[in-house]
């Protein structure tokens, strides 16, 4: 290998490869400007030009072959006297105007093209009005020209044409010959652009070859060292300034590596300490949230914390619909909530500021003094988005020093127990909001459905009575015309407060739908049922006589389970006609379903 030139020698490893890129850049710099001038000519002004030359030779071709079928035509009406030939020419006569439409968007008016362009239209036009026109004229007595003078004016056209279309054609031919000699010159350029950058190349590679491969191999084996776990220094190395540079770097590297490994020994004991917690928070936030019922998630929620943060009481704090009161959710009594207004306690004070809160042996401490004063209690708040959920207080008998670390931990746990709380929360709510009737605070027609079911499968297994009501308010619809909406649904509200008020704890009262409502009357006989019917009536006309509800009364039909009624629906169709039979018989009273399921005449709910 040669030696390098002294001047290289002197040189630092930067400005070898400074120089040798800023050559590079030169070359590339000229080759790319010369490349994209030679592309801008083309596609600037040849490409154009030859598009549009090329146009307008088919633009020329295609009008004289629209001459053709109009001189043929023309010739063939004039042998035959046929006026089906005169449709080729006036079509011939429709594509040469399309044509020379097309042959003026495409010739420039200042080029060589253009005279010859307008000897063209003068000779079509001249054969078209002193012979064509004539010749096609089909009324009786004109006279039609002679064929030599129509050849001679179309051997005229047709000399002028092809003067026209061989102007056209070189043209074409020298802008495509332009375009060829462009592009030749453009490779042979980008030809010696590459290979002056191939020679350039191979010269910095040999020159740079000798100052860097050495070292650099030196330094890679030292680097597969280290990454081998051999943290020792390196011998000085010989050659350019950066390398060298390199070289005491990898060496303070090096010990600094040393030092990490051994901070990071001490190190390994708290990691090990934090992913047990961590593992611990997954597994119990798997726990509470892969069940929807509230009562679990809470009892998981404070067994998790006590598991994890080795506390010796924990308290789940939930907000009220109104988030102004905390309630205990494992005691009810009024005792054991929180007033969010007055902050009391240390929950009532995290869930007021919305911040974790810590309680010491003399009282409040602040989470900066964390380090220095052991505390006795934390009140975490569950927040979901923008909600206040609850608040997560866990308590210890005695008072220990907690890390930061221990709280982030309590801190994540209770994110999660936060979102599994408003979940299973939401979700009873749901539940329960979609077995009720919004108006009435009743049971719907849903519950109905499944209740009535399970009774009818219990009564069937086991012999048991039950009674089934369905009364319906009298003339309710006249009553909503003549009072409104909002007084009819006060009415259908007292309707269902006394329904309620006469039910025991074993029936459940529903609303059927409208201005109907049914009670189911488990272990009661059908007797019973119209004991209870006749109750219920009287209340509800007492209820509603000397106020501003005056005159709702109700009829009802009584039906008991049988072997013709054993189908849920069947107890309600019968139930239903004997309403029906009640409504039919004067309203305000009280049937007992005695006829067969579907019998031949059921009463209508006409005028209901």
């Amino acid at each position: 290998m040669s030696a390098l030139p002294k001047e290289n020698t002197d040189r630092t490893l930067a400005q070898q490869l400074s120089a040798t890129f800023v050559l590079f850049g030169v070359i590339c710099s000229t080759a790319f400007i010369v490349t994209a001038l030679s592309y801008g000519v083309r596609w600037a002004w040849l490409t154009p030009q030859l598009r549009e030359s090329r146009l307008a030779v088919r633009a020329a071709v295609a009008a004289h072959t629209a001459m053709i079928d109009e001189e043929n035509g023309v010739r063939a009406f004039l042998l035959t006297h046929d006026s089906r030939f005169i449709e080729p020419f006036i079509r011939g006569e429709r594509e040469r105007m399309e044509a020379n439409q097309a042959l003026d968007e495409h010739v420039d008016s200042a080029s060589e093209s253009a005279r010859p362009m307008l000897k063209t239209r003068f000779a079509q036009e001249s054969w078209r009005q002193r012979w064509a026109t004539p010749a096609t004229d089909t009324r009786s007595g004109a006279v039609p020209p002679s064929m030599t003078d129509g050849k001679a004016l179309f051997d005229a056209y047709r000399l002028e044409q092809a003067e026209f279309v061989n102007a056209l054609t070189q043209r074409r031919d020298m802008l495509s010959e332009r375009e060829q000699r462009l592009d030749v010159g453009r490779s042979a350029f980008q030809l010696m652009v590459i290979g002056a950058v191939l020679l350039l190349a191979w010269r910095q590679h040999r020159a740079l070859r000798a100052a860097i491969v050495e070292p650099v191999a030196a330094l890679l084996e030292h680097i597969r060292r280290v990454r081998d776990g051999q943290l020792q220094a390196t011998v000085q190395l010989a050659g350019p300034r950066e390398l060298r540079q390199l070289d005491e770097g990898l060496n303070e590297m090096v010990a600094a590596l040393i030092g990490a490994r051994e901070a990071a020994a001490l190190r390994d004991g708290a990691l090990s300490d934090h992913s047990i917690r961590l593992r611990r928070i997954l597994d119990a936030s798997r726990e509470f949230s892969e069940s929807l019922n509230l009562s679990y998630v809470l009892a998981a929620v404070r067994a998790s914390t006590v598991a994890i943060g080795g506390y010796d009481r924990v308290i789940v704090w939930l907000m009220d619909d109104t988030q102004k009161r905390l309630q205990d959710s494992e005691n009810s009594d009024a005792a054991a909530s929180s007033d969010l207004t007055e902050a009391q306690g240390l929950a009532g004070r995290a869930a007021k500021v919305g911040r974790i809160e810590l309680e010491g042996p003399a009282g409040r401490v602040r989470f900066r003094d964390l380090s220095e004063i052991p505390i006795c209690a934390i009140a975490i708040p569950l927040i979901v988005g923008a909600r206040m959920v609850g608040v997560l207080e866990a308590r210890n008998d005695e008072a220990r020093v907690a890390t930061r670390e221990v709280l982030e931990v309590i801190e994540m746990l209770a994110t999660h127990a936060a979102t599994a709380i408003e979940s299973a929360r939401l979700h009873e709510v749901t539940e329960q909001r979609s077995h009720v009737d919004p108006l009435t605070r009743l049971l719907n027609r849903r519950r109905l459905d499944g209740d009535l079911e399970a009774e009818c499968k219990r009564c069937a297994r086991y012999g048991r009575p039950l009674a089934f009501v369905m009364l319906d308010v009298d003339h309710f619809k006249a009553f909503n015309d003549t009072h409104g909406h909002p007084t009819a649904d006060t009415a259908l509200q007292e309707v269902a407060n006394v329904i309620t008020s006469c039910v025991r704890t074993t029936d459940t009262a529903y609303r059927y739908g409208g201005e109907e409502f049914c009670v189911l009357l488990r272990e009661t006989t059908a007797e019973d049922g119209m004991h209870f019917a006749e109750r219920l009536r009287d209340r509800i006309e007492q209820r509603f006589s000397g106020d501003g509800l005056v005159g709702i009364t109700a009829s009802f039909g009584v039906a008991d389970f049988s072997a013709a009624t054993a189908a849920p629906r069947a107890l309600v169709d019968a139930a239903d006609a004997a309403m029906y039979e009640s409504k039919h018989a004067g309203r305000n009273r009280v049937s007992l379903s005695l006829r067969p399921l579907f019998a031949p005449e059921m009463p209508t709910r006409a005028n209901s």
